[in-house]
């Protein structure tokens, strides 16, 4: 079977190439002893076993243990990994470029002429990253874009545990193709950092306004008058003059 051998900079240009031909790209960071399967064989089968239902490596173990040898072949394998190789091979997994490779091949799925249209921006904790005894603020915290007409994800992001989503998502948005895109989020990405970077990279955005904002939530109020619910803008405006909590 023949894989395009190409580094992950490439692969970030390459147009409506195969998923397959995508995840030729990531590197590799396994020993040459454990090499026996190939990173897109690994990942293709790890990806139908959890479309299938698998929900952890005992179970893609399973549902890869159970292909007939014509599915196998058609992957490049002679035989299905043991448990072990799972859980050696997700260890080593370079996860910064895998997500960048997949991103780019959702953004392959784009038509030149129209672009990204609608991201929508969200961050959310990993579900079954934490362990059962955490109290709410353990595991994987990501900032995520997905683009609405794609129907996938094109970035994402793990939040630092000494930062915050708002850092995340600046440095999200930086790297992706936002020109003529619109990005819509909730009240924690409306800040004019975000707002700006956005305008610096020729794409709209539209974020939800609330009141701990309530400067700019009164100036909208006051710029839009009717366009705000009765008593929406009054509201607004002693929120404004209310003197800050000290």
């Amino acid at each position: 079977m023949m894989i395009l051998e190409v580094g992950v900079s490439e692969a970030l240009e390459v147009g409506p190439a195969s998923l397959w031909e995508h995840l030729a790209a990531i590197p590799d960071r396994r020993g040459r002893k454990g090499r026996q399967y190939g990173l897109p064989a690994i990942l293709t089968l790890s990806l139908a076993a959890m479309l299938s239902g698998a929900n952890d490596l005992r179970a893609v173990f399973r549902w890869g243990r159970r292909l007939p040898p014509e599915a196998l072949f058609l992957l490049g394998l002679e035989r299905a990994p043991c448990h072990a190789t799972y859980h050696y091979f997700f260890k080593a997994l370079d996860v910064a470029a895998t997500e960048a490779v997949l991103g780019a091949w959702v953004r392959g799925a784009a038509e030149p002429d129209q672009g990204l249209g609608h991201v929508a921006l969200d961050g959310k904790r990993l579900r079954g990253s934490a362990g059962a005894d955490h109290d709410g603020s353990g595991g994987a915290h990501l900032v995520a874009a997905f683009a609405i007409r794609l129907g996938g994800v094109i970035g994402q992001l793990q939040v630092a545990p000494d930062a915050n989503e708002i850092t995340a998502a600046l440095t999200l948005l930086k790297g992706l193709p936002l020109h003529g895109a619109l990005v819509t989020g909730d009240a924690m990405f409306c800040q004019r950092a975000i707002c700006q970077g956005l305008r610096d990279q020729h794409g709209d955005y539209l974020f939800a306004v609330k009141a701990n904002q309530p400067e700019l939530m009164a100036d909208l109020a006051l710029a839009f008058g009717d366009a705000f619910p009765p008593g929406a803008a009054q509201g607004a405006q002693d929120e404004r003059r209310r003197p800050p909590i000290r």
